[in-house]
């Protein structure tokens, strides 16, 4: 629920914000909103790389999630200005708490009365990016906010982390979808907020 309300919100001001945003840059002589053709350069022409850190939540059954780092590494490109995709990696550490000893961890924490299970996380995953800022008020390279869905795909590794547990390792396949918010702070640098589903 609380993802949903977020999207919504971020869809919402994602929308709006970008067309009030439109007084120059990308209009034609006549004051129409350009949306193409576009030029498309070499292959290494509007790539991007990131590195970002963040928390994992993870929601299992009737367990309950415990908020562990997650770090974020990726490389994409920009095939138009509303189109990309980008490759990554994403992961470090997840944990829930059980009532329950497990393989991923038998250690009581007295005070909840409760076991934690942490474990390792790695996902190694391809996305395909939209950016909606793009398809509806027209490419603008100095815009401040570009708010890009995309969905995303690939294997995702989870090993044993606890101490004194029996080892454990698991591989899936993964996916999902995600809201990407880039906001422009200079030519060439962009804070990102990045929120994504894992299933």
């Amino acid at each position: 629920k609380l993802f949903a309300a977020v999207a919504l919100v971020t869809l919402s001001a994602a929308i709006s914000s970008p067309v009030s945003a439109q007084e120059n840059g990308n209009k034609d002589e006549n004051g129409k909103v350009v949306r193409g053709p576009y030029l498309t350069n070499k292959f290494v022409d509007n790539t991007f790389v990131g590195v970002a850190g963040g928390i994992n939540v993870p929601f299992q059954g009737n367990h309950k999630a415990a908020v562990t780092p997650a770090l974020d590494v990726y490389v994409g490109k920009w095939f138009t200005p509303t189109i990309g995709a980008r490759i990554g990696y994403a992961g470090v550490t997840g944990a829930i708490w059980s009532t329950e000893s497990a393989v991923l961890g038998s250690e009581l924490n007295a005070v909840m009365n409760m076991y934690k299970h942490r474990y390792g996380l790695a996902y190694v995953h391809g996305d395909v990016l939209w950016n909606i800022s793009n398809a509806i008020a027209g490419y603008k390279e100095t815009r401040l906010w570009n708010f890009i869905p995309y969905a995303h795909a690939g294997c995702l590794l989870t090993y044993n982390r606890g101490a004194g547990s029996a080892k454990f390792c698991d591989n899936e396949f993964a996916l999902g979808f995600g809201l990407l918010n880039n906001v422009r702070v200079h030519e060439r640098v962009n804070v990102t907020l990045d929120i994504r589903s894992l299933f």
